[in-house]
């Protein structure tokens, strides 16, 4: 299983048939061979004895290229990352994305995106042929096209590998083309802050040469007139300028530039289960997010990574969707291009963690900017509605008892200090009813007395 239709090979990305070079043997050097060999000479006992030195030289060369084996090419300094391996399956961030839906309207063809960076490894072999020789901003000068660390290689993956040798993996828009433009040391990188006047470098540089998309993938910790400067005259020329917001999430979440400038598109990362990455750096200024953890991409060398992370990684995503979206409607100003990418997005549960939403190629694509347009699901995707485990239910459900105890106590406390005054204002007071009074029954009379008989004789 592939996960996508073969993307037609374009004519750069051929290989020539250049071989390594021939290394001959000793005995393709050997002067005895052809016609004279084993030929008996007249030479005298010097002549004779040098065949038997020539003979042992010639064992030794063979037994020592056995020892040694094939010549194998030149590996990569110890300090720089490895190279990559094989995956046999699409990654969870392609299958949400599904390029394959967008492939028929747009693959990118004629839009170029700068990469900030690292480098990109131009000689990969799902990237020959679409990405440029580059600039060292660092330096000031020469070409950006190798990577050290990989991380802009996989950043280019995103954006415009295609598929070669069987792997499964492609990039949102093959057709597109990459600029690399390396903006930190790349063997020294994440050791020391990125300096915001060479990011600014990097920037002009882009948009000098005619890059439609700048993908800033560092992020500088302060502010600096310079870099606001070249952005400003980015977005001027009608460049969309995206930029991850950083990794620092858990480490005090600071703004990072240029992420934290309102003309730039903030991009933070997303895990499979669409929740923010716990390293992404968030806020208001937080624009769209794009899968950013166990992401496959191209790695430097040759190969993929399975299980790269990173807000780099989302800010590629974003920016491949927006050579895509370029690609397909190539007059669109840059303030329609960022409408179009954020009222497309797939809202997430907070605005500041997930700002506009998830981005959704397809629907940047095809939709319309219509007052009441309505995006395009993603496909097998569905946002985070942030629902809380059972145990954050459980102290949610007594807090909320809790807090309904207390306000039921406080309005009966209310209740009797309202009541009170006017009581005793009317002097009641409250008793116990006094017992019904009992009566003494009258004794029981006599007979009656006989009022109209005769009296008995003699009284």
């Amino acid at each position: 299983m592939t996960g996508y239709p073969p993307v037609r090979p374009q004519p750069d990305d051929q290989v020539g048939a250049g071989g390594r070079p021939d290394h001959a043997g000793p005995a393709a050097a050997s002067p005895t061979t052809g016609p004279d060999r084993g030929r008996s000479t007249a030479g005298g006992p010097a002549r004779a004895g040098r065949r038997p030195v020539a003979g042992a030289l010639v064992v030794g060369l063979v037994a020592a290229a056995a020892l040694v084996g094939p010549v194998r090419p030149a590996t990569a300094a110890p300090d720089c990352a490895p190279a990559g391996g094989q995956v046999g399956t699409p990654s969870w961030a392609q299958q949400v994305l599904a390029p394959e839906q967008v492939w028929p309207f747009s693959q990118g063809a004629g839009v170029t995106v700068a990469v900030l960076g690292s480098g990109v490894d131009a000689e990969h072999p799902q990237l020959r042929g679409r990405v440029g020789s580059g600039f060292d901003a660092v330096r000031g000068s020469g070409p950006a096209d190798t990577d050290c660390t990989g991380q802009g290689t996989r950043v280019a993956g995103l954006i415009v590998a295609r598929q070669a040798g069987g792997s499964p993996f492609a990039g949102l828009a093959p057709s597109a083309r990459v600029l690399p433009v390396r903006v930190v040391d790349d063997r020294a990188f994440g050791a020391a802050p990125v300096d915001p006047a060479v990011l600014a470098r990097g920037v002009d540089w882009a948009v000098d040469r005619g890059a439609r998309v700048v993908a800033v993938t560092v992020a500088a910790d302060r502010d600096a007139a310079t870099l606001r400067n070249s952005v400003r005259r980015a977005v001027d020329r009608g460049v969309l300028v995206v930029a991850a917001s950083g990794d620092r999430g858990g480490d005090g979440n600071p703004v990072s530039y240029p992420a934290g400038y309102p003309e730039v598109l903030a991009v933070g990362a997303i895990g499979p289960d669409g929740r923010r990455w716990p390293k992404s750096q968030y806020g208001p200024y937080l624009d769209l997010v794009a899968p950013g953890v166990a992401v496959t991409t191209t790695q430097r060398g040759a190969g993929l990574v399975e299980a790269a992370d990173g807000t780099a990684l989302a800010c590629g995503f974003v920016a491949g969707t927006g050579a895509l979206t370029l690609a397909k409607r190539s007059g669109t100003p840059r303030s329609e291009l960022v409408r179009l990418l954020t009222v497309t997005a797939v809202p997430g549960a907070d605005h500041t963690e997930y700002g506009h939403g998830t981005v959704n190629p397809y629907g940047a694509v095809n939709d319309q900017l219509l007052p009441q347009a309505r995006p395009a699901p993603l496909p097998r995707f569905r946002p985070a509605d942030d629902r809380p485990d059972p145990a954050v239910r459980e102290s949610r459900r007594i807090a909320l008892a809790g807090t309904a105890l207390a306000l039921a106590t406080v309005l009966v406390v209310c209740a009797v200090a309202l009541t009170l005054p006017r009581v005793r204002r009317r002097r009641w007071r409250a008793a116990v009813a006094p017992a019904p009074a009992r009566s003494t029954p009258p004794a029981e009379p006599g007979p009656p007395v006989q009022l109209f008989d005769d009296p008995t004789p003699g009284r």
